[in-house]
């Protein structure tokens, strides 16, 4: 199955630990949003109608595939996890109306409060996705004089009104998932993703003055499109600032076709190691070619998918992939935020993981995966960000157990920073 990125993902404001810059929080504080894991079933990839590629039914996300293991959530708090990501498909939040909006808005809180009680914050991530093109955050971003913009807009006043309502746990709102426009340079990509998100904070900070928003960079949300950043409009407001870490993509998304040149468009690009000087490099290739010579495929389809897997080995092998090259970038974002006068409280990296291997996808060896996501963490909390696996559940990269995911990887969790 091919499948994109994107398929993949309180007491009152004011008592926040993440506080407006200059202000000084209490050394007694919980922090907030320091590790958490995202879940990306429960409210997003909304039911169409039947028949329709465009239009939602009037309760999108009350279908089996939406359910979420109460037993999960429990134990992912009782290990030490403190938050949830939870993604918005936001194209129904953008649709519906009247009634049905109401019911739609009633579900959040719903979910919310069913997390809060489970003693996990919420982090209300804002995820376009593309199933219906007019959603996505390329037709969102596409005029921003234009109407869908502008429907997005409101949409982030509507939420920013209710979470600002909500008592009984930590609740925030993240401006919009990994913002990207087609065919545009990162130049530009950086211009007008800060002029949206301008925008879109000073709505959300007119109809609610203290909620805390998070804020990101241009061009997937990636480090380079955070550095880029400019926070020098939100040096007065209650903001927290987000970075995504799939590096190299090689390796993260191990088995997943973007048939695109710059990551695997097959199974056969397989069993890459962390570091990626574990294992010698005629291995490596030699694993490959056998793979591909015995994959059900014609002689034509085998030439394609060897070349391309060549490729994609090549660039893995000839850079440098260890914890230094983490550290390395990682130490890029550190000095973003000292450079800006942000404390490193503030800085979430908002996304990472790998696939895993299962009957359904042929994803990263577990000694591997678990040593990438061990130092990914590490390292991270050596600089003091918080964190967030993409993601708790999910056959891709879920950190539950791949023979029930109603209970965790207790031992994949051990090899997280969790005590930092």
């Amino acid at each position: 199955m091919s499948f994109t990125r994107r398929q993949f993902l309180s007491v009152s404001a004011g008592a926040l630990a993440v506080l407006p810059h200059g202000a000084a929080a209490q050394a007694t504080a919980k922090r907030a949003f320091h590790r958490g894991a995202g879940i990306h079933n429960m409210m997003n990839w909304g039911i169409l109608q039947e028949g329709s590629s465009t239009r939602y039914v009037p309760r999108p996300f009350e279908t089996p595939r939406n359910a979420f293991p109460e037993a999960l959530a429990r134990e992912f708090a009782g290990a030490g996890f403190d938050f949830i990501r939870l993604s918005l498909d936001v194209g129904p939040f953008m649709q519906l109306q009247g009634a049905d909006r109401d019911a739609l808005e009633r579900k959040l809180l719903s979910t919310i409060e069913r997390l809060h009680g489970l003693g996990l914050d919420v982090l209300v991530d804002c995820h376009p996705v593309e199933q219906v093109p007019l959603y996505s955050p390329q037709s969102i971003l596409e005029d921003l004089e234009g109407p869908v913009f502008a429907e997005y807009r409101a949409m982030i006043v509507r939420l920013a009104a209710l979470l600002a309502n909500v008592r009984g746990g930590r609740v925030a709102l993240e401006l919009m998932n990994e913002p990207l426009m087609d065919n545009a340079s990162h130049r530009t990509q950086v211009m007008v993703w800060g002029a949206a998100q301008l925008a879109l904070h000073d709505a959300a900070r007119r109809a609610a003055s203290e909620l805390p928003l998070l804020l990101t960079g241009a061009n997937y949300g990636g480090i380079s499109g955070l550095n880029d950043l400019d926070p020098s409009p939100y040096a007065d407001s209650n903001v927290l600032y987000s970075y995504h870490y799939y590096l190299p993509i090689s390796f993260t998304h191990q088995g997943v076709d973007f048939g695109t040149p710059d990551a695997p468009t097959s199974p056969y690009v397989s069993d890459l190691p962390y570091p990626n000087d574990t294992v010698p490099a005629k291995e490596i290739e030699a694993a490959l070619e056998a793979r591909i010579a015995a994959a059900p495929i014609d002689e034509a389809a085998k030439t394609a998918a060897r070349k391309h897997a060549q490729s994609i080995l090549k660039h893995f092998l000839a850079d440098t992939w260890n914890r230094q090259r983490i550290e390395d970038d990682f130490a890029t974002v550190a000095k973003w935020t000292d450079r800006n006068g942000i404390g490193h409280d503030r800085i979430i990296m908002g996304e990472f993981g790998v696939t895993r291997r299962s009957e359904r996808l042929s994803g990263a060896a577990e000694v591997y995966r678990r040593r990438w996501m061990s130092d990914v963490t590490h390292v991270a909390a050596s600089h003091g960000f918080g964190w967030s696996i993409w993601d708790l559940n999910s056959y891709q990269m879920g950190i539950s157990r791949p023979d029930d995911d109603s209970r965790l990887d207790r031992d994949l969790v051990a090899a997280l920073a969790m005590s930092d």
